[in-house]
């Protein structure tokens, strides 16, 4: 295993430069990949719901991409990526965007109505501590909206082979048990829960797209517990 802090910088390194400029293009440049974006789209406007008011914390923001589905909400960013910022400050120029350690918010107690991250939990080692800020910076009553890579997905064993060959540097994989505990050790409630796909898009040629879809809509009705990725809304108590 390697040295956690060292995990972080490969991670930061990652989006620096010109990988920024380019994140959301290389995200959603063909059929396959706007397909995932759409179905994190969905599930993040649902569990937003209708209420547009307060603030909100989008922890490792990056280029701000998903900063238009916050409607009126006053938007506070935080990343470790200067060069993402930059981009996200491009997104919206009323957000407030800082450079900060997500294991150690630079916010006081219960200031966020909401506090939303994605595709951040599943790539670090202490996630338990900024699950853990999390939860400290939002305000009683308040929600947290999180995603989980599924432990039992139908990728998991692809995913161990990438782990174990290095191809993949680090990944934390969760069990619903797990989330579950999860909940109740930071004395949240579980308001929500969806998945994104069962079956990725990515193994099939573009033109498929359409059926893979389908596929996956008949799919997460009757297995959605082998979805690729937990989405999940807590409450805090």
């Amino acid at each position: 295993m390697k040295n956690k802090e060292l995990i972080k910088q490969q991670l930061a390194k990652r989006y620096w430069g010109e990988e920024s400029k380019h994140y959301d293009y290389l995200r959603s440049k063909d059929s396959q990949r706007k397909y995932i974006l759409e179905r994190k789209t969905e599930i993040m406007k649902k569990f937003l719901g209708k209420s547009k008011g307060g603030n909100i914390l989008d922890i490792a923001c990056g280029t701000g991409r998903f900063f238009y589905l916050y409607g009126k909400r006053k938007i506070y960013g935080i990343d470790i990526s200067r060069d993402q910022l930059k981009q996200a400050k491009k997104k919206d120029k009323k957000a407030i965007l800082k450079i900060c350690n997500a294991e150690k918010l630079c916010f006081p107690p219960e200031k966020f109505n909401v506090v939303i991250t994605s595709q951040f939990i599943e790539h670090i080692p202490q996630y338990a501590q900024v699950l853990k800020e999390m939860v400290r910076v939002c305000k009683k009553g308040g929600t947290l909206i999180i995603d989980f890579p599924n432990k039992y997905s139908l990728t998991y064993l692809p995913t161990k082979i990438r782990l174990f060959s290095g191809k993949l540097p680090y990944l934390n994989l969760f069990s619903k048990k797990e989330i579950q505990a999860i909940a109740k050790k930071f004395n949240l409630k579980i308001i929500e829960w969806d998945y994104t796909v069962v079956i990725t898009p990515n193994i099939f040629p573009d033109f498929l797209t359409p059926f893979v879809k389908r596929l996956n809509f008949f799919l997460l009705r009757i297995i959605p517990q082998v979805g690729y990725l937990h989405y999940v809304k807590f409450r805090k108590k």
